[in-house]
Parts: structure tokens; sequence; C-alpha cells
């Protein structure tokens, strides 16, 4: 049921996008902040939260010490290849969402395996592909804003030229490993084609959307409340976490992050139009992207593992 009332959420930004355009333009900005501060950051916050499950699952001992280190030193290792070659680190960055997204849309599914892991890659790809690629036009002024923009521009202006190719074949692509994924696994009687219904859907919304609030609805409202619902009954399976410590760490976390970001945006003195804010947004979700990704693949593959052993309800 959760899927379907997100849908309806995109439909309700559709219609008032078709009937009150000049109020969502001026709004829509503040719905992708707050929306990032409400739901993007806290479903990033968990997971310190989330290791600590897997680690006790596991009956070793957990440091705080070599979580931190290791989550940092990953973030700074991203956050460094996107400041020496910005192209690289967008690259990066594409391959790395593009698995998180499909595997969270997907994780009802064995996206373990080759097969699994490309079909998750090819659904997230698509997503960002018709976000950024079909509204490439509102991109590119966001990109070209920065120095590095500017040195790329023949980059920018390649992709602006080829953009409707760009995102043909990354539709081919999809439907390609999908095939593959479904002939792969025919006897799974989770492939009834519903996935297919809430993809086309999806689309459907993020093609007639603009950017912003296209990706305000997917990542703010989509992708993160689905995370934070398969985040919470993951950590209260077997009862190691209170409803109520969850919500209290993640709230302290989420704290924790959003003063960390208006102390970056200080000193970076990065809050001085709607544009700059949007783009260092972007940038911090593609640093964090790397170190919470692999947290919440762990995550997804112990779901897996539980619902096989029929332990996981």
């Amino acid at each position: 049921m959760t899927r379907i009332y997100l849908i309806l959420i995109g439909v309700l930004l559709l219609i008032l996008e078709l009937t009150i355009p000049q109020m969502v333009a001026k709004y829509q900005f503040i719905l992708f902040l707050v929306g990032i501060l409400v739901l993007g950051i806290p479903h990033g916050a968990a997971d310190l939260l989330i290791s600590l499950k897997i680690t006790n699952d596991k009956k070793a001992r957990f440091s705080y010490l070599k979580f931190f280190l290791n989550y940092l030193g990953r973030l700074l290792f991203f956050l460094a290849i996107i400041l020496v070659s910005p192209a690289i680190g967008i690259i990066l960055f594409i391959i790395l969402a593009s698995f998180h997204f499909g595997e969270t849309d997907l994780y009802q599914f064995q996206t373990d395996t080759i097969t699994g892991k490309l079909f998750s890659v090819s659904y997230g790809l698509i997503i960002l592909s018709v976000i950024l690629f079909f509204h490439f036009s509102e991109v590119k002024p966001l990109l070209m804003a920065f120095d590095a923009g500017k040195k790329f521009g023949y980059l920018i202006n390649w992709i602006d030229a080829y953009k409707i190719t760009l995102l043909f074949l990354a539709l081919i692509q999809f439907y390609i490993f999908t095939f593959i994924y479904f002939i792969s696994n025919k006897n799974n009687p989770k492939l009834d084609g519903t996935f297919l219904v809430n993809f086309l859907l999806i689309i459907l919304i993020l093609f007639c959307l603009p950017m912003l609030l296209g990706f305000t609805f997917y990542f703010v409202f989509w992708h993160s409340i689905i995370s934070l619902q398969n985040i919470t009954k993951y950590l209260l399976h077997d009862l190691q976490f209170s409803l109520k410590k969850l919500i209290t760490q993640i709230s302290f976390y989420s704290l924790m992050a959003v003063i960390g970001v208006i102390i970056f945006g200080i000193f970076g003195i990065m809050f001085l139009n709607s544009n700059t804010i949007i783009i260092y947004a972007l940038m911090g979700l593609a640093v964090l992207t790397a170190p919470h990704m692999q947290i919440m693949h762990n995550m997804y593959h112990n779901i897996r593992l539980l619902e096989v052993g029929e332990n996981y309800k």
C-alpha cells in the first residue's frame, strides 16, 4: 500500500504542476530542502544502527571508532574524486546511485547474483536518466555555475546534444537486463509484473514534472520513505531495538548531519542563491552515496537471507 500512496503523491504534484505551475515553481525549492531535512537525511542517519545490528547478528564486536573511520574514509575518498576529477566522480555517482536506487525498489527480488545486480543498476539508471537527461535544460545551468562545469563545458554540451540518444540507450539497456533477469528467474513467484506497473507510473511522473520537483518526488518521497520503512522493519526485527530508541537515535544523527551541513555551508559561503544550494545539496548526496550504499546493500542482503529462512515477517 505504501507504494500506492507514494504514486498518489506523485500524481498530486503532477496535477499541481499542470494547474498552477507558478505556485509549484515558487515552492518546489522549499519542498526540496524541507524534504531533504525531514526524510532524506534521516534515512541515511540510520547507517550506524544498521551496521550495529549486522555486527550483532554475526555475534561480533562492534567498534564505533572503526565504523566512523571507515564511513568518513569512504566519504572523503569519494569527495576527493569529485574535486579532482568531476567527470569521473559524476560517472561513479551515477553507477552507485543507480544500483542503490534499483536495489531499494527491487529489494524483494534476488539481486545478489550478476543478473540481479545488472537488473538493479539498469533500473536505477533509467530513473536517473529521465530526471537528468530529459530535463537537461534545467541541469545544465546548475553545472555551468561552477568552475569545474565551465572547464568541462565541452562534455556538458555534448551531453546536451545527445541527451535523447543517451536516454534511449538507458531505456534499451533496462529492457535487455530486465528480460535477462526474468528469463533467469522464471520460477520466482514475485515476478508478477507489479513492479513494472509502478516503474512505468514513476517514469511517467518524472517525465512530466520539472527536474527539481521530479527529483524531490523520487528521492525525497519514494526512495527515502521506502528506505525508512525497510530500515525500521529490519531494525525492529528480533527486538534488538525499540521503536523509541530507533526514533531517538535517527533524530540525533540527523541533527548532527544537519548541523554539519550548515557549518559547511557557512564556511563554504554556498547559501548565496537557490541554484548554489541545489548543486551543493546534490553533491552532498553524491558524496554520502558511497558509504551509505554499501551499508544498505548489506542490510538488503540480510533481509533476503531472513526471508529465505522464513523468519522475516
